[in-house]
This record gives C-alpha cells, structure tokens and sequence, in this order.
C-alpha cells in the first residue's frame, strides 16, 4: 500500500547520481512494453466505452469486475470505470523496524486512496493517511519519543494503456505527488515526486502475475539533496476457493547515492463479501536491514 521544498531543477539533477545500471535497465523494460503493446492490441477484444465520461457514467451492466490497487505495494494495471467512486483504506496499519538498536513503532489509520473514473482509462486519486503515530526508543536513545497527527497526502492519476476489458496482458501507468500535509512533525516538509509502470498478465491455472517498475524521488534528509529509488515489485494471486483469494510478493528497490538495496516478502489474504465490496489482512517481512522488520495490515475497498 504507501508517501512522500520541493524544486526539483538543475541543482538536483547534479547533485542526484543515478546508478549506472539503471539506465540500460529502463531502456529494456520499455522496449519488452512496446513489444508486448504491439503483439496484445490485436488479441485484446474491448468494448467501446470512450463516449463514458465522469458526467455520464458508465452503466452498471457494462462495469469491467471490482478491482483494487491494496493491499500488495504493486498498484494495480487496471483503472475504474468512469463516473465510479471507490474508497480503499487500511483500518489500522502497525510497523516495527529496529536498527542499530533503535526501535521505532508506526501506526496509521485510516490510509485511505478515494478514487474517482475520470475516463474509461483514466482515474484520479486523493490518498491522505488520517492519523499518524510514531513512537522511538531504544538502550542509550534517551526518553521515548512520540509524535503523532495528520500524514502526508498523496496525489495519484493513473492511466490504463491496454487490457482494462480485456484480454491477457494489462499495463497501466500511476504518476504520483507526494504533499506535505503532515502535522506534529509526522513527516518531511518536501514536495516528492514518482511514476509507476504496472502489469498484469493472467497465466494458467487461475494465477495472475503482477509487476511493477517504479521511479520515486526523495528527499535526503539533512542535507537538503534528492534521491532516487527505483523499485520493482513482483508477484502472484490467484483465488485459493469460494470468494476467498491471497497473494505473495517479492519486493526490492535500489536507490542512487550510498543507501543498501530494501528487500521484502508479502503476502496476504483478500475476501470478496460482495461484488463490490472486499475485506483484507496482510503481513509484510523484510528481509534486508534496510526495510522495515515487521508490517500488519487490515484494510476495505468499497466500489460505490
């Protein structure tokens, strides 16, 4: 799930070291996209629903299935039909990282993502994180420190280029801003930028693969430079019986400058209690130093 002054201009840009291998990396996987557009646009039949728009809603009969970018951190490929309103959120998310003997304990309720179809490929997101709790300690850090009140909001528009009615192959594209709207000094005052390039690609047996490429630009705090973290989850779901289904998920992410790649395994369970309506509970391990220990989360999406 997810972040994050801002100017970004030609002092970042020489100040923020891209690793090397990045660069080749990306040109590959957009060459890999164009290819797989190419050959999936003469396979993927779609119904025309461009005349859709938000003042005039797609009918409910020619709705594509209820679809979620929670719980898993890949976003989903697929966007919501236009003039529909869906809210997904975590009830209560709770995080513990210890390093180098200091225990830092997170709580965030009610991280919400309200969406809105915009198009038939194209929906807006407002993401607020409602309330936020952090509290530090640990041998030789002195007294406990607990901040707590509003995080940060996030600003999301995704786009769907193919697949969203059909067909094997679904990829998407999520730009997003993060927005210091943080109080009681929960997080950085800095305006951070990312985009992300989803895919889903249905296999056999019932199994769907999903994936993610994704660029994120943060600050680097006390020193008043940018980083930037490529990221790219992958993994698979597939209903286990009845309405009841689970996913697992490898994800890592590299950063330029001195930062150790983050490394972690999810994995969850989602229950589908109406056609538009789901519930979910997760755990995310990490599996490097630099990710946090231990995630739980509990969390609805709700199609209106």
């Amino acid at each position: 799930m997810r972040k994050r002054s801002g100017r970004v201009g030609r002092a970042y840009c020489a100040r923020a070291r891209f690793p090397r291998r990045i660069f080749p990396c990306l040109c590959y996987v957009a060459l890999e996209v164009t290819l797989a557009l190419s050959s999936a646009r003469a396979e993927n039949p779609t119904t025309d629903k461009s005349a859709y728009t938000l003042f005039n809603p797609t009918p409910i009969e020619l709705r594509r299935p209820y679809n979620t970018d929670r719980p898993s951190k890949t976003d989903s490929s697929y966007t919501i039909d236009a003039g529909v309103f869906q809210i997904e959120s975590d009830v209560a998310n709770w995080t513990l990282d210890e390093e180098n003997r200091v225990r830092t304990r997170t709580w965030i309720i009610g991280n919400t993502n309200f969406r809105l179809g915009l198009t038939n490929w194209m929906d807006l997101q407002i993401f607020p994180q409602f309330y936020l709790n952090t509290r530090t300690s640990g041998p030789g850090f002195g007294k406990p420190v607990e901040q707590d009140g509003f995080g940060d909001t996030t600003l999301r528009l995704k786009i769907n280029f193919i697949g969203n009615d059909g067909g094997k192959l679904v990829i998407g594209f999520v730009s997003s801003l993060k927005m210091p709207t943080n109080t009681g000094h929960t997080g950085n005052h800095v305006w951070e930028p990312g985009f992300g390039l989803p895919l889903n690609y249905l296999l056999p047996t019932g199994f769907t693969l999903f994936a993610q490429t994704r660029i994120d630009i943060f600050d680097e705090p006390h020193s008043g430079n940018r980083r930037v973290q490529w990221s790219n989850p992958v993994g698979i779901s597939r209903t286990i019986f009845g309405k009841l289904s689970g996913y697992l998920e490898f994800y890592n992410a590299v950063s330029s400058g001195h930062h150790p790649w983050i490394g972690a395994l999810d994995t969850g369970l989602i229950y589908q209690v109406t056609p538009n309506f789901s519930v979910d509970v997760n755990a995310f391990f990490g599996l490097t130093q630099n990710a946090p220990d231990y995630n739980v989360l509990l969390g609805f999406g709700h199609r209106f």
